[in-house]
């Protein structure tokens, strides 16, 4: 009996000894703004605070070294109430930019060279309680072990689930489309949109006609008519979506008029009939398609986007000459960011011609560039993160992004070569790197950061005014040229904002 003992006795010191003497990894949180190869710029850390509202989603990223063909389990230790979804994602490079987030299976890694990055993120509910909640990462693997504990403050006001600003996102079609299955094409687009919808994006399917500007856009993976289609349309996180135009009769059009207006959602549709016209007869082609719609439904909103005045004709080269040339035709002006050249002044010009329910949107495209907010591969974080900063300050009423899958070819990864690296690509097709879903990029993550930011200010503009809430904006943000790069300075901000809209 006392044998047995001393060597129960044994084998648990035993173990002890063993667990006491198992190296720790090394480990380096850098936040998301931030580029995770940067890591050798901070000391290692194996601790961090999050501060979220509730209905919002924050990241942190984690990098530590081992070495090529090491296999590591990742493992979260936290809440399992459904009050904080939870996601671990390694981080991939996309010729030579580290950008997509790709799903790790089954909580294991293996390491293609000596370094992993992952992209951490927690998501709060809409129904948690405020609080202080802890959560644990722990990284084993070779002999080796480490424990992140991560703290996440949670503060007692919501983002709306419906955005408080538009934001139109097109997805190409035919890049979506498998030539072997409708089924499967119709699969892709749900699953595509519903991504998008869960980025607070207001997804639209996009398509150039007749190799010309041309365009037509729908909302709905399925058609106009499928019985499908408005329940899909009244999904509360949209607050806008397109409808098509060009592929219907005059019969048809009607029909899809009345509908929208029966079920009460014509307010939050648009028709997007061209995209960028420069020139007087495309002028014309748009003022005959908008009239068609008008006739039948003089509420309708016809989206015209924009980055120059028209290149012929009286008003040659006038950029503000459309808001004049488009009245009656166009409601919705989506503008170019790079046409306002980084000068807030031609903002308040746009929004001084806007008439009755006319509204003024952005987007961003091959510019704007250089310290100017956008999405681009070859930026910084902080650029992407101010997309919608600039938005609020220049008083936008919505915002559009071309293509979230505008790649050269639809079965490549390759980028357009008469684009910037990573123009109008946000998501990618998930079978190049072994997922069977889309693969988001962390550009993608970060406009959905700057979304909630807009949230944010949109709460505090509500709760203390436009003038008050401007004075707190500028200790991140003064101009498209000026802007803070400096994380603490950002997590400042959204907590000061945090603690006035809890009270």
């Amino acid at each position: 009996m006392q044998h047995h003992l001393f060597y129960r006795l044994l084998i648990i010191s035993c173990t002890f000894f063993l667990i006491s003497c198992q190296q720790t990894i090394e480990c380096y949180l850098i936040p998301s703004t931030d580029k995770a190869s940067d890591f050798h710029k901070v000391q290692p850390q194996n601790s961090g605070t999050l501060f979220l509202a509730k209905n919002e989603a924050e990241h942190i990223q984690i990098v530590f070294k081992g070495c090529p063909g090491e296999t590591y389990k990742i493992h979260r230790n936290g809440n399992d109430d459904n009050s904080i979804r939870y996601s671990c994602r390694q981080i991939k490079s996309v010729y030579g930019f580290d950008d997509a987030l790709v799903p790790i299976d089954g909580e294991q890694i293996t390491l293609n060279d000596s370094i992993a990055k992952l992209w951490i993120t927690f998501r709060t509910a809409e129904s948690i309680r405020p609080g202080k909640y802890e959560e644990q990462i722990s990284i084993d693997g070779n002999g080796k072990r480490q424990k992140i504990k991560i703290d996440l403050q949670v503060y007692d006001t919501a983002l709306p689930s419906t955005p408080s600003l538009p934001a139109a996102f097109g997805i190409i079609e035919k890049n979506l489309i498998d030539s072997t299955s409708k089924e499967q094409t119709l699969q892709n687009k749900l699953e595509w949109a519903e991504l998008c919808l869960d980025y607070r994006m207001n997804p639209y399917f996009s398509t150039w006609l007749a190799n010309s500007m041309k365009h037509e856009a729908s909302s709905s993976p399925w058609k106009w008519n499928d019985k499908r289609t408005v329940p899909f349309l009244s999904d509360k996180r949209f607050n806008r979506f397109a409808v098509p135009y060009h592929s219907l009769s005059h019969n048809e059009l009607d029909s899809l008029l009345q509908r929208l207006k029966q079920t009460d959602l014509l307010d939050k549709s648009y028709f997007y009939l061209w995209d960028e016209p420069a020139y007087m007869k495309e002028y014309h082609l748009i003022g005959q398609y908008s009239q068609e719609i008008h006739k039948l439904m003089p509420e309708a909103k016809v989206l015209t986007t924009f980055y120059c005045g028209p290149k012929d004709g009286k008003y040659k080269d006038r950029l503000f000459s459309v808001f004049d040339l488009w009245r009656g035709d166009t409601q919705i002006f989506s503008m170019s960011a790079w046409a306002l050249q980084a000068n807030e002044a031609n903002a308040d010009t746009c929004r001084s011609l806007l008439r009755g329910n006319e509204e003024w949107w952005t987007y961003v495209c091959m510019g704007p560039g250089e310290e100017q907010p956008n999405l681009l591969l070859t930026m910084d974080g902080y650029q992407h993160r101010a997309v919608l900063w600039r938005s609020w300050k220049e008083r936008t009423t919505g915002f559009l992004y071309w293509a979230v899958n505008a790649y050269a070819e639809s079965d490549t990864l390759a980028f357009r070569k008469d684009l910037p690296e990573g123009d109008g690509v946000l998501i990618y097709p998930g079978q190049y790197f072994n997922s069977t879903s889309p693969v988001v990029s962390i550009r993608m993550e970060r406009w959905r950061d700057s979304m909630e930011d807009y949230e944010y200010l949109a709460k505090l503009e509500k709760k203390i005014g436009r003038a008050k809430s401007e004075t707190l904006f500028q200790s991140i943000y003064q101009s498209p040229e000026k802007y803070s790069k400096n994380n603490a300075e950002i997590e400042k901000f959204r907590k000061s904002i945090l603690e006035i809209l809890s009270k």
